[in-house]
């Protein structure tokens, strides 16, 4: 329909559009000042939420799966070396002496230790034999129980493992800085631990 939408006519210049008004030709959007301008801010705020959407720590949602929705520290402990919580039963291993490789590690989240307490976090692990090459029938009473909370999807478990690379597995005894970065600086019960040597 005409007249519903605004065309300039001819050599008329229109606020914010980069075609020169003498020419009806379309000129390199770069060479008129307000669309370098445009441009510009257009790759500064690119730049800023690409920055922002990235987190600090790499390994944070890792630590966070470990921590809160896995709870593997209530059995491990949050420095991951066998302590527990007081009110798990403290056999849980000390994953700071692990030489566990990635690979490894996440098998063993995904599929738990048959015969021990460790759960298996994969929710169909044991169905096929996806672990350790075995079935639940197979196994029997040694089939890894499920996890207490919930189970966890491959780039979760993923995170987990290299959560626990990053920031555990080969580690040596905690530090305070460890304890610190994980309860705040000053924290009353880091000062049992070490400075870092």
């Amino acid at each position: 329909m005409p007249g519903m939408i605004y065309e300039p006519r001819p050599g008329e210049h229109v606020p914010g559009d980069c075609r020169d008004p003498d020419r009806e030709e379309r000129m390199n959007p770069t060479s008129h000042p307000r669309c370098i301008a445009l441009i510009a801010i257009a790759a500064l705020i690119a730049a800023i939420t690409a920055t922002a959407a990235q987190p600090a720590d790499p390994t944070a949602y890792g630590r966070r799966i470990y921590l809160d929705k896995a709870q593997c520290s209530y059995c491990h402990g949050w420095a991951a070396d066998g302590s527990g919580e007081p009110q798990s039963n403290g056999g849980a291993a000390n994953l700071r002496q692990s030489f566990l490789n990635r690979d490894q590690l996440i098998e063993v989240i995904m599929c738990g230790r048959p015969g021990t307490p460790m759960p298996h976090y994969d929710e169909l692990a044991y169905t096929d034999k996806r672990c350790y090459g075995v079935t639940e029938a197979e196994l029997g009473a040694q089939r890894p129980s499920p996890p207490p909370t919930t189970t966890l999807q491959k780039r979760e478990i993923e995170a987990v493992a290299d959560f626990l690379l990053a920031k555990v597995i080969n580690r040596g005894p905690v530090t305070r800085e460890e304890c610190e970065e994980m309860f705040g600086q000053g924290a009353r019960s880091c000062g049992q631990y070490p400075n870092n040597p």
